[in-house]
């Protein structure tokens, strides 16, 4: 069943990702980028995850994806053999962020105890 859930979300992040690009003409979305699906185990509900580029509305793409729901789950009806098709939902993925915020801790830890920001040299020196 894992098996199966994993094809359905590789599946399912290809096809929304070429539907977006080429079938969707609302601009709000176009410039979005589908990061991962998941699927409930039933195969009946899915979140699909993105990112945009800095300069876009993020309330107006949310909105322009939410409207374009029903059309994305029509046209993944179309495209797959399914015997259910997932109901579809949007979420930001927020993952880029929270990476950045770790890479801000580790260079504020470095400075606070002088490790060099290449090789960690100065925790090798104070240890050996």
């Amino acid at each position: 069943m894992i098996d199966r859930m994993d094809r359905v979300r590789k599946m399912m992040l290809r096809e929304v990702s070429e539907i977006l690009q080429s079938d969707i003409g609302d601009p709000r979305v176009k410039h979005v980028t589908i990061t991962r699906v998941e699927v409930a185990r039933d195969l009946r509900m899915a979140t699909i995850y993105y990112t945009l580029p800095e300069e876009s509305n993020k309330e107006e793409v949310a909105k322009g994806l939410k409207s374009s729901g029903g059309f994305i789950r029509k046209e993944l009806a179309e495209r797959v053999a399914l015997k259910y098709i997932p109901h579809v939902s949007f979420k930001e993925d927020k993952a880029e962020e929270r990476q950045e915020t770790i890479d801000r801790l580790f260079d504020r830890i470095e400075e606070e105890l002088g490790v060099e920001p290449e090789g960690g040299e100065g925790i090798q020196d104070e240890q050996g």
